[in-house]
């Protein structure tokens, strides 16, 4: 199929064609040419949705005054700042903005029903990562139906919207939602947690931390939004409505209605979805024919309707888990529990490996112990402290004492020793070794159990032993951060760690803080690439935006030493960063002349400072026949000291000084040093103005070819192997709404 028609859509299409050819191979005819039909819409139906795409991902932004309409359980407040989804004349829409008041904040958290907005902003495509391995926000919200993002600047009118007739029961259904998410605030934190996650499909702000031992663990396929509680909804409503003397037949049509109905009140994530198709579809089956459906045969059903609503959902990681872990249970549903945990586990690997990168040695003894657990405690407690838990105060306390004891325990387990840093495979070796390990369920043979381990240990040493070395300057926003990595990963380096400006806001404007971007972006990112530990990390100087994320990077990572300028390791701020570290680096203050491990060569300071801008640590090193110099907020004066101190230094790559301000990089220094390529860190829209225009014409005076992290994303270049070193751009040069790739040779 042609790019136009597969795009990200290339899993969905090779099982469709894998459909076609097993349908061929049955030689029935008539099935054949049913399989043609559906396969052949669902193509024209991926194709143009594949184009729209494309074609609201290149648009330009525009400013303008739109109207959205959105549902209660749409909106999310953080602070002054708010977030919706709603449908407009641009189709739907994920919208941001900021709140002047707490008394508009309070108007949006007591909204309880369908509200029309006309508004005054920027409508623009969603914006994409810009560092490998970050949230890919285009393909998460695509599979909502979501492709443009609205920026709003002002409210100029919010008022009800009701509706009518069935449309408006579905906007009841929305309104219970948000009634249930609002009730769930009275209770104690661990049941509200679990309550509005898996009963109606929310996520608040502090899931992913509380979640961290879950994560670790290998227990996301039980804390998706799954299959699990739907069957014991199914299960505690069919027995309910038999007690109530209903026959069986007048069951079947109460769940016939009532599970579409759920769908909308969980949230309708892909999971979700798959599990009501799957009830559904049987059901509706067996009062049609008065034959029991296959599962197998449910299952495709569902696979090919979930295909059609969202063409990415086998490339999500929900998608991935439900599906696949539903085909394992379908395919062997009468193991024991201890063999059939085993094989959860190898099915759901090359999954977990692609989302974290990371492994647990207990994670098949701890889902031996808590998939049942799941079911028959954690769930029933969920819902008794989500419904009589809000009437009867000691009985969510209860709950509570239950619930937040195994969090306990699941975090304590975690900070175990045996979390390994595989690596994230990529997409197509993750996608065979799942099906290995599918075709090894079906054809257990002692070969094939030695080539999926083979294939496993490929994988592994592909990632942690690269060919190629590295050094890549990761967008870190408004800061500096570069990781250095040596051919096999003999050495590997950070620069500088990056770090938020934290300015003073009132009360009511306050949320829990964001996730420092080192932990969601450098590590994650380490992870990736199979690394568990950092040889040296490099600080140039004190401020916040090189060094404010220290803290959070040493307790995540091992780091072997950290050097820093002269006099900088007795200042009370370094030495609070450092606190919390849970492995003990080693410390090494740093002046010129000074050679490190991994190539790199002190050029600054001479003298021991204040690690203030013009007491950088400066630091140069040869890779792949290029020198670099990296320079932290280096002025001017400083660039001519070193000049002056080192007449014959000639640098091919420089690391502009305080993200291209104009109080760095001196046209008389760039001449002297011979400087062919610049590279500046900064912060796109930054309040500071970064890079200077004067900077910039500087450098396009002497035709130095110039990159910047706010425009291209992570830049890379990359030595060593068989192969010339090369400049990649994770975002296309000076487009910021496409992802892209754009290489240059040296």
């Amino acid at each position: 199929m042609s790019s136009w028609l597969v795009g990200q859509q290339w899993v969905a299409a090779g099982l469709l064609g894998l459909w076609l050819i097993r349908g061929w191979r049955l030689k029935a005819p008539p099935a054949f040419w049913l399989m043609i039909v559906i396969v052949s819409v669902t193509a024209l139906w991926l194709g143009w949705q594949n184009h729209q795409f494309k074609v609201s991902s290149r648009a330009t932004p525009q400013t303008g005054t739109y109207v959205v309409t959105v549902q209660p359980d749409q909106i999310q407040v953080k602070g002054n700042q708010y977030q919706l989804v709603g449908t407009s004349g641009e189709g739907t829409v994920i919208a941001y903005g900021r709140l002047t008041s707490p008394a508009a904040q309070q108007q949006l958290l007591a909204l309880r029903q369908r509200t029309r907005w006309r508004v005054t902003g920027e409508l623009s495509p969603v914006l994409p990562p810009t560092n490998p391995g970050q949230f890919d926000a285009p393909s998460y919200y695509r599979g909502q139906g979501i492709w443009r993002q609205l920026t709003i600047q002002s409210v100029t009118e919010l008022t009800p919207a009701p509706r009518n007739g069935w449309q408006g029961g579905l906007d009841q259904l929305h309104a219970w939602r948000r009634a249930f998410e609002i009730a769930t605030r009275q209770l104690p934190p661990t049941v509200q947690l679990y309550a509005v996650s898996l009963l109606i499909g929310m996520r608040p702000s502090a899931f992913r931390e509380q979640m961290t031992g879950v994560q670790q663990l290998g227990l996301l396929h039980l804390f998706s939004l799954s299959g699990m509680h739907v069957i014991l909804l199914m299960g505690l409503l069919r027995w309910f409505l038999l007690r109530c003397h209903f026959s069986p037949s007048a069951v079947d049509y109460w769940l016939l209605g009532l599970l579409p109905l759920y769908l909308v009140l969980g949230g309708g994530a892909d999971s979700l979805q798959r599990a009501v198709i799957t009830a559904w579809l049987p059901i509706l089956w067996r009062l049609i024919t008065g034959r029991t459906q296959g599962a197998l045969a449910g299952w495709s059903c569902a696979l090919l309707i979930g295909i059609w609503l969202n063409p990415l959902v086998l490339l999500q990681l929900g998608g991935q888990l439900s599906y696949g872990l539903a085909l394992l249970l379908i395919l062997a549903p009468n193991w024991p529990t201890w063999r059939l945990s085993l094989w959860v586990q190898l099915v759901s690997l090359p999954v977990i490996l692609v989302a974290t990168a990371q492994w647990h040695l207990l994670t098949l003894e701890v889902n031996l112990v808590v998939a049942p657990l799941f079911s028959w405690v954690l769930l029933p407690l969920t819902l008794i402290g989500a419904s009589l838990g809000l009437v009867w105060a000691p009985l969510a306390q209860l709950c509570e004492l239950g619930l937040a004891s195994f969090q306990q325990i699941i975090n304590g387990v975690a900070t175990l020793p045996g979390l390994l840093t595989i690596g994230q495979p990529p997409a197509s070796l993750s996608w065979g070794l799942g099906l290995m390990t599918l075709w090894l369920l079906r054809r257990p043979t002692q070969r094939l159990r030695r080539r999926l381990a083979l294939a496993y240990v490929t994988v592994g040493i592909m990632i942690r032993l690269p060919l190629t070395g590295t050094v890549q300057f990761i967008d870190i926003g408004q800061g500096d951060s570069i990781l250095l990595r040596q051919p096999f990963n003999r050495q590997v380096s950070l620069i500088d760690t990056g770090g938020r400006l934290k300015f003073p806001m009132p009360a009511w404007a306050q949320s829990a803080p964001a996730r420092p971007r080192v932990a969601t972006i450098t590590v994650a990112y380490l992870h990736r690439l199979g690394i568990s530990h950092l040889d040296t990390v490099y600080l140039s100087h004190k401020d916040v935006d090189h060094i404010g994320d220290l803290g959070t990077l040493l307790t995540l990572m091992p780091v072997k030493r950290l050097v820093v300028p002269a006099g900088m390791a007795k200042l009370p701020k370094f030495q609070k960063l450092v606190a919390p570290a849970r492995w003990r680096p080693q410390i090494v203050e740093a002046v010129a002349g000074q050679t490190f491990a991994d190539g790199l060569t002190a050029v600054h300071p001479f003298q021991a400072g204040k690690a203030e801008n013009e007491d950088s640590l400066v630091l140069t090193g040869r890779f792949g026949g290029q020198r670099f110099m990296f320079t932290g907020d280096l002025d001017r004066a400083g660039e001519r000291a070193i000049v002056q101190r080192y007449p014959q230094l000639k640098v091919d790559v420089l690391k502009l000084g305080h993200h291209g301000s104009k109080t760095a990089t001196d046209p008389q220094v760039l001449q002297q040093l011979g400087v062919r390529r610049g590279i500046i860190s900064a912060g796109r829209h930054n309040r500071y103005g970064h890079p200077n225009a004067e900077t910039l014409a500087t450098l396009r005076q002497q035709q130095i070819l110039t990159y910047s992290t706010a425009q291209q994303g992570m830049i890379t270049y990359r030595y060593g192997g068989w192969s010339a070193p090369t400049w990649t751009t994770f975002l296309k040069e000076g487009n910021l709404y496409q992802r892209a790739s754009s290489t240059q040779s040296h």
